[in-house]
């Protein structure tokens, strides 16, 4: 036979034998891990935008215009407020296997649990109105469109994109 294998050639009691089966593994298992790792640079990618998009960035230039430099430590303090609260939201999830809702449903009573749910939906609309202003904004500097007609085209590339994801995760990655 043409595919049959000749096990008699290759001495399986060699130190290069089981050094090149441990390279293999080891090339395997990093190819695996590389593409697990791929995985998460697509949102890694927009969680790392996510401070410097046009509506933060209109924010800290006309914050700094008026203020000068004495708004650098609200900036600072809250850019480190954000780094360790990520960072503690990490230690969390990696400790526990939860996210930060699921400890808190375990924990806090259902009063409770309600007033952080109506904080977190406030603080979300809060937001995403910022997000939006933000597109406009960043539409109207970058086009000269006039901002009626910047909103409307940030509302439905908003609205598609919501759409596009009812079509799958993958999509949404390229």
């Amino acid at each position: 036979m043409k595919n049959e294998i000749v096990i008699e050639d290759i001495d399986v009691s060699s130190k290069k034998f089981f050094d090149l089966k441990a390279e293999t593994n080891n090339n395997f298992k990093k190819s695996i891990k590389m593409k697990q790792l791929l995985n998460y640079l697509g949102p890694a990618f927009v969680v790392s935008v996510a401070y410097i998009d046009p509506g933060n960035f209109a924010t800290n230039i006309s914050g700094g215009s008026k203020f000068n430099y004495t708004l650098i430590w609200v900036i600072l303090c809250s850019n480190l407020m954000a780094i360790f609260l990520q960072t503690m939201s990490a230690k969390l999830g990696i400790a526990t296997g939860y996210n930060l809702p699921e400890m808190c449903a375990k924990v806090f009573t259902k009063k409770t649990n309600w007033i952080f749910w109506i904080i977190a939906e406030i603080g979300a609309m809060a937001t995403d109105l910022a997000e939006f202003l933000g597109g406009t904004l960043g539409l109207y500097l970058l086009f000269h469109i006039p901002m009626i007609y910047a909103g409307l085209i940030t509302a439905l590339l908003t609205f598609t994109i919501c759409y596009m994801e009812n079509m799958g995760r993958r999509l949404l990655k390229l």
